[in-house]
């Protein structure tokens, strides 16, 4: 008999939730049913975009290119690494911030209880003043980052590169610190007791164990922001958004499909590289003998030589120092003095509230506010929330249903080593299952947000549904790609069990793999919550009614003051959404089983 203990409590309560939430959402968002299907115009150019697809451009379609032109590789390739370059440098620079914040927002380095009531509280108290900050910072868009930036300071590389590198930052911090507090604490505890520091006993008993996430994660991140770089085009950034979308503007999809192509190209290899570097990470080849002489020389002679890492590691050197050296000047175009004259506008006049620009008294922004937030900012603060949760909601949903058939560890013709009959069209029938849906799953999480959207408002008309769908079917894929890394990679003895007793596959997964790893998918989900959050606020410069839009017409006013302080009321939503979060997450940790 299979037991239900692993979904009891909080975790059932979780999950039967999710639905009539996701109902409520669209209720309250005055969605229709029927705005939900295309309609004749759209289902016209659903077809066209589609039929484009099977013939993808090798040349311009504007037949008046001039000669002088470069040709349309070249434009490609030089789009294809300005994107490359501004992630890598992004990355680079956020991964050792994000490392820091995430040891500095994590308890599992904290000495044992018996120490001083003093130092438990400086502790306490470090921890939210960073937890804060990281939220603070992942809490508002890349693209709201870059129009920041760039308005502050002017256009340059270095204005994009640090636009991106906050939120991912905050956002590696936040996923670190989870990720090492959700280590067991058996390992720390051992090496204290055998007279261990404090840091010592933290780095081999916890850090080192969670290498392997932390890096899949960092490799994860990293996909993330060569989609990042690619959105930042659609707000006039030279990366290979901007082609993307000029080519949707003039309906010249073969050409549009070329360029979506070489991003799912470099997606995938970044991909692949992930899983193999993360494979080469897991699988230890066997140790040779001991040799008789046990001197530290000796003992690395017999250690089992890994040239991968090494080979990445040179590789990732190479090419962060490439990134930052080559191109465009980061510090072009404009000149210290500009810069320092541009921020110094920026912060007095342009962000101040207009009425304290008149009095001088900042007392006098609470009545403006007030009135921005009642007027405008609660109805579209509210439809940015029910955009965003539906539409996770949905992906979510999806994606775990989806998970277990998209797994190869549990699709492969003995699952984790355990033979599963000799049925070999049911298998051959689970491995091509497993490859449609990975494909699929590539597919969707390299679609830009932006350009879903945009095709979707064109079939389905001015609704809701193209955001929620657009959001939904991108982080379909991303929540089958971190889902995927905890399916294949894990090696549970219970499925085994499980499987060897005469289970299924679908049973190994829910009872076995699912519940060992639910809290790192509720991780996931809620990370992806205000992901959603702040993409459904940026969305509404498509012209849906949410933040976005308010943020976009305060902008296009020129009226810096308002459109600051709908970017701080969009920081705000995913600040409190972080906070709620937390409280079911730690409730879920008295659930997790361990692995």
């Amino acid at each position: 008999m299979i037991s239900l203990k692993p979904y009891k409590g909080t975790r059932r309560s979780f999950l039967l939730l999710l639905i009539p939430l996701l109902l409520f959402c669209i209720y309250s968002a005055q969605l229709k049913w029927s705005d939900f299907f295309p309609q004749e115009y759209g289902m016209g150019l659903l077809k066209k975009f589609f039929a484009a697809a099977l013939e993808p451009a090798l040349d311009y379609q504007d037949p008046n290119m001039p000669e002088s032109a470069p040709p349309f590789s070249h434009k490609i390739g030089e789009a294809l690494w300005n994107t490359l370059q501004y992630a890598v440098c992004a990355i680079s620079l956020s991964l050792p911030i994000g490392l820091l914040l995430g040891f500095l927002s994590s308890k599992s380095w904290w000495p044992p209880r018996s120490n001083s009531v003093v130092t438990r509280l400086t502790l306490a108290i470090t921890l939210r003043i960073v937890r804060m900050v990281t939220t603070a910072g992942r809490s508002v868009h890349e693209i709201l980052w870059a129009l920041i930036f760039i308005t502050a300071l002017g256009t340059s590389p270095i204005a994009v590169i640090v636009a991106l590198s906050i939120p991912y930052s905050c956002s590696l911090g936040k996923v670190f610190s989870e990720m090492l507090d959700e280590q067991p604490r058996n390992a720390k505890a051992y090496l204290h007791s055998l007279g261990g520091g404090s840091f010592a006993s933290w780095l081999y008993g916890i850090f080192t164990i969670s290498l392997t996430d932390l890096v899949s994660y960092t490799l994860y991140r990293f996909e993330c922001a060569i989609r990042s770089a690619a959105i930042l085009g659609f707000v006039g950034i030279s990366t290979i958004g901007l082609h993307i979308e000029t080519a949707f503007e003039d309906n010249y999809y073969n050409e549009l499909w070329t360029l979506l192509y070489a991003l799912l190209a470099l997606i995938l290899v970044v991909e692949r590289s992930s899983h193999y570097i993360r494979k080469a990470m897991t699988n230890y080849p066997p140790v040779k003998s001991l040799p008789g002489d046990l001197s530290p020389s000796a003992l690395r002679r017999v250690q089992p030589r890994r040239r991968l890492p090494k080979i990445t590691a040179i590789f990732v050197i190479g090419l962060t120092s490439i990134s930052w050296t080559t191109g465009e000047p980061l510090f072009s175009k404009l000149s210290w003095e500009q810069r320092a004259s541009n921020l110094e506008r920026f912060l007095s006049e342009e962000i101040t509230p207009y009425p304290v620009q008149k009095s001088g008294d900042w007392l006098d922004a609470l009545p403006w506010a007030k009135q921005l937030f009642l007027e405008q900012g609660v109805e579209a603060s509210l439809q940015t929330l029910y955009i965003g949760t539906a539409a996770m909601i949905l992906a979510f949903l999806l994606g775990l249903i989806t998970l277990p058939w998209s797994s190869k560890s549990l699709n492969e013709e003995k699952p984790y080593g355990i033979y599963a009959g000799n049925n070999r069209a049911l298998n051959l029938l689970h491995k091509l299952t497993s490859l449609f849906l990975r494909a699929l799953f590539i597919l969707c999480r390299s679609m830009p947000e932006f350009l879903l959207a945009f095709l979707l408002l064109q079939m389905l008309g001015p609704t809701a549904w193209p955001l929620i769908l657009g959001l939904a079917i991108h982080n379909y894929g991303i929540i089958g790609r971190l889902g995927g890394e905890l399916t294949d990679h894990s090696d549970l003895n219970h499925s085994k069990v499980q499987l060897a007793q005469g289970g299924n596959r679908l049973q190994g997964y829910l009872f076995s793999i699912l519940p060992a790893y639910f809290n790192r998918m509720v991780l996931y989900f809620f990370y992806r919550w205000e992901t959603c959050i702040r993409d459904a606020t940026v969305l509404g410069l498509l012209g849906i009614s949410s933040l976005g839009f308010l943020i976009d017409e305060a902008r296009a006013r020129d009226n810096y003051d308002e459109w600051f302080f709908f970017i701080l009321l969009s920081a705000c939503i995913v600040m409190v959404g972080d906070f709620a979060s937390e409280i079911v997450r730690n409730r879920l940790r008295n659930y997790s089983p361990q692995s």
